[in-house]
Formats: C-alpha cells, sequence, structure tokens
C-alpha cells in the first residue's frame, strides 16, 4: 500500500476578523426574525400565564423543580396579549429591505464562494488567528493521531448505555420530557503554528491540539 504524501497546511490570509458577519440574504434574515419573534411572545405568555394563575388563586402554588429545564409545550393564548402580539405580527409583516452594499461586504461574499467551492480543508490555528488550508484525507489522519494517542475509540453500546443511564435518571427526577438524548459532537483540530519550526518540521505542526465541537 502507497503511504499517504504529507503536505505542509497553506496558510490562508483573509486580512480581517473572522468574526466578520455577511450580509444574509431576505430569507435568511425573515426566517431568523420570525424564530426570535415567536420566542419573545412564548415567553411573555408564560409570564402571563402564571402571574395571572396566581392572581386568580390569590395564592402561590409550589412549582415542582426541573432543574432549569424548560418546558416544550406551547403556552395558552392569553387575551390580554392579543393587541401587542398582533401589532408586532403586522411590524415583521411589513418589514421593507433595500439592496446595500459596500466593498468590505463585496469581499466577504466572495470569499465565501471561494470556500464553498474549494475541496480543501480550513483549519484553525491553536493561539492565533491563522488558517490553513489541508486535505480532507490528511486532515482525518492528523485528527485521529491526535484523539488515539490519549483516548481509545468508544463503541456504539458504550453510547447507547450512557443514554439509557441519562434517561433514568431523567424519569426519576421527572425530568425526561424535558431532556434531549447525548448527541454525538464532532472533534476538531487545531494547528500550533505559535511552536517554533512550525513551518520547516513536519513533525513540530503534526502535534496538533484537538478539540471537541461545541454548538
Amino acid at each position: 500500500m502507497t503511504e499517504m504524501r504529507t503536505e505542509h497546511p497553506t496558510l490562508v490570509n483573509f486580512n480581517y476578523s473572522l468574526k466578520n458577519i455577511p450580509t444574509p440574504s431576505v430569507n435568511i434574515y425573515k426566517k431568523r426574525l420570525i424564530e426570535k419573534v415567536e420566542s419573545v411572545i412564548k415567553c411573555m405568555r408564560w409570564k402571563a400565564f402564571f402571574f395571572l394563575k396566581e392572581q386568580d388563586t390569590h395564592e402561590t402554588e409550589p412549582l415542582e423543580d426541573k432543574y432549569g429545564f424548560k418546558s416544550r409545550r406551547c403556552p395558552p393564548q392569553i387575551e390580554q396579549l392579543k393587541p401587542f402580539e398582533e401589532a408586532v405580527l403586522k411590524l415583521v409583516e411589513n418589514i421593507k429591505f433595500k439592496s446595500t452594499t459596500n466593498s468590505f461586504q463585496t469581499n466577504l461574499k466572495h470569499d465565501i464562494r471561494k470556500i464553498s467551492s474549494t475541496q480543501k480543508m480550513l483549519i484553525p490555528a491553536d493561539k492565533t488567528r491563522n488558517m490553513y488550508e489541508m486535505d480532507e484525507q490528511q486532515y482525518a489522519k492528523l485528527l485521529k493521531e491526535n484523539i488515539t494517542k490519549n483516548y481509545e475509540m468508544a463503541s456504539n453500546t458504550t453510547f447507547k448505555d450512557i443514554n439509557s443511564e441519562a434517561l433514568e435518571l431523567a424519569e426519576k427526577l421527572n425530568i425526561d420530557d424535558r431532556m434531549d438524548t447525548m448527541a454525538k459532537k464532532q472533534a476538531f483540530i487545531t494547528l500550533k503554528d505559535h511552536k517554533e519550526n512550525f513551518h520547516a518540521d513536519s513533525s513540530t505542526w503534526q502535534k496538533a491540539k484537538w478539540v471537541e465541537f461545541a454548538n
């Protein structure tokens, strides 16, 4: 079997902070706006529901501790909030957009198209803002080597057993209707380009740092 050729990662310069956000499309903006408005209305309905319930009974009923897990049920519609909700939804319905751009946003869109079309992977550096291009197979090999250096691969049975145990605990605490099962998370690596001889010695840059991806 032919051994895969190891190529040094290629530095990619963006010349701006990667925290910059490109202008979204109208459809994406509307979708996010509706999601946020629905979330605010839902919170207000729950607050109003418990407030009015307390006013009607003239006493505060002890609430069962749910340990911070939110209910997935939809709150009932509150008559007193109807005018406000209708006014907010009318604002969303009548929102208008205008086309605008500048050289910076144009540059962002150009880089996004370039990233989407490439077959390479972009790997962040560990302690700098640099990004590096790397072949997908080479990245997968480097990721596996850095994880299995200190950790052992677990089976799907172990994963199912952990979820089963978590379900039992959730049922005992009466929060099983609010909890999600533990999801598998993708790990990624960052390259230690701050190390000496990173650009000259392949054994140096292959000592990457792996990080569990957080949603």
